[in-house]
């Protein structure tokens, strides 16, 4: 059974309500994509940025409290008079103050006079940064610290760490420190070096600076030692603890000096982030600064849009549908009755054509009885006629034959004509059925 043209309508409206609506989600999911996702990596690229501000802000406010431990008049009363003892007071109480990691006071060789947090003695003569501070320069700078130097501020421990690789198994055991540092030069009335102050924050596992980053901003923040987290916001898959101590694979790149752009998974959650790296006073690579948004954030808005987009979209098409049912059906009606008149019309053309059909005969079954009479009268005539009236009767017969010969003429022609005008009430009733099978879906 074919279908009616009802339903081909109603099927090539649905089939081209969908086609578009197909269309527009899929342009529109793309576009969303592409531009949601440029706008998530400017806002990564700016948060980033805001990051290394909250990292510099850091880096000066150290080398600020470090400069004002070095022109502070108590350090160098208790320096100039050899009073180790409260010179020790003096720099415990103020790193503590301060929130320093460490705050060490040397003399001009470099020789340690005093602790914050270590209570190993010894020399830093050998340290670059003490090195200068003594020449008369304030140094501020990113380092990454052996063990060996942590362990006389008593900072080993803090370090110490076993960084896990993606797999969750340990890839190294990092024991050095990035740090944030300042020495400054501690000088006389004479404005002659008698010693320096060296002190820093030691930032593996401090997490103030990705906190405040993180909270300002809101993404996640993190802090790297190489390609290891040692600070950081991102949460732990499960219990929701920092994660911190994992490699970030695309630090390959960050290695270069070069910023990273891309994707990185952490905690399971990938993100969309910007590494950017962290020099020493070397121009070296030592770690870097992570910042990234949940990927997720990103598709749930293309998601949602998506499913808006696909909620309304038939909406709009079952009200389509509502509007185009009874249209559809005036039309099908429509073309049904005028199918029903075309079928009628043939049909009673065709009776016309048959009683044609039947006047011909008639005509042709006259001509014939003219045609015997005629020879009737040809054998009256040789018989005699004294009264004249054969002659009469033969002149009447002649006249009749000669009408019924214009008449059968005619009536050849009318024939020719009426099988021209079969052949097309065939044609019409062809068309009549065709137009009925379409709009009824039903084979004649």
């Amino acid at each position: 059974m074919k279908m009616s043209l009802q339903t081909r309508l109603l099927g090539t409206i649905i089939a081209a309500i969908v086609v578009f609506f197909l269309i527009s989600v899929i342009a529109a999911r793309i576009t969303m994509q592409n531009d949601l996702g440029t706008l998530g990596a400017q806002e990564v690229t700016n948060g980033s940025h805001a990051f290394g501000g909250y990292w510099t802000s850091h880096q000066d406010q150290i080398k600020l409290l470090v400069a004002q431990d070095a022109l502070s008049t108590e350090i160098r009363k208790d320096l100039v008079s050899g009073n180790l003892q409260a010179l020790q007071d003096e720099v415990a109480n103020d790193a503590r103050k301060s929130g320093l990691s460490w705050l060490t006071i040397v003399d001009p060789k470099g020789k340690v006079i005093a602790r914050a947090t270590g209570t190993t003695p010894g020399s830093l003569a050998q340290n670059r940064f003490v090195a200068l501070a003594l020449t008369g320069k304030t140094v501020s700078v990113a380092a990454s610290l052996p063990s060996t130097e942590l362990a006389g501020e008593g900072l080993a421990d803090q370090a110490a760490s076993d960084v896990k690789g993606p797999d969750g198994s340990t890839v190294e055991h990092v024991t050095s420190g990035l740090s944030l540092i300042a020495a400054a030069p501690i000088a006389d009335q004479n404005q002659r070096t008698i010693g320096a102050v060296y002190g820093g924050v030691l930032m593996n596992h401090v997490y103030d600076i990705v906190d405040e980053a993180s909270a300002a901003l809101g993404g996640q923040a993190a802090l790297l030692e190489g390609d290891a987290i040692i600070a950081s916001s991102i949460p732990s898959p499960g219990d929701g603890t920092r994660l911190v101590d994992r490699t970030v694979a695309p630090f390959a790149t960050v290695a270069q000096n070069k910023p990273f752009d891309g994707t990185d998974t952490q905690g399971g959650t990938a993100y969309l982030v910007h590494i950017e790296p962290i020099v020493d006073d070397q121009n070296k690579v030592i770690g870097a600064q992570w910042y990234g948004v949940p990927k997720a954030r990103i598709d749930d808005i293309i998601n949602n849009t998506t499913r808006t987009l696909v909620l309304w979209g038939i909406v709009a098409a079952l009200l389509a549908l509502v509007f185009s049912i009874p249209i559809v059906r005036r039309l099908s009606k429509m073309l049904a009755e005028r199918s029903i008149q075309v079928r009628r019309a043939a049909k009673e053309l065709g009776v016309v054509m048959v009683g044609s059909e039947v006047s011909g005969d008639h005509v042709a079954m006259t001509k014939n009885v003219v045609e015997q009479s005629g020879a009737i009268i040809d054998e009256l005539a040789k018989a005699g006629d004294p009264t004249g009236k054969v002659a009469q009767l033969k002149g009447l017969n002649d006249e009749l034959s000669n009408d019924v010969i214009v008449i059968d003429t005619l009536s050849q022609e009318m024939s020719t004509r009426m099988q021209q005008a079969v052949d097309r009430v065939h044609e019409l009733n062809d068309v009549a059925g065709a137009l009925n099978a379409l709009v009824t879906g039903e084979a004649n």
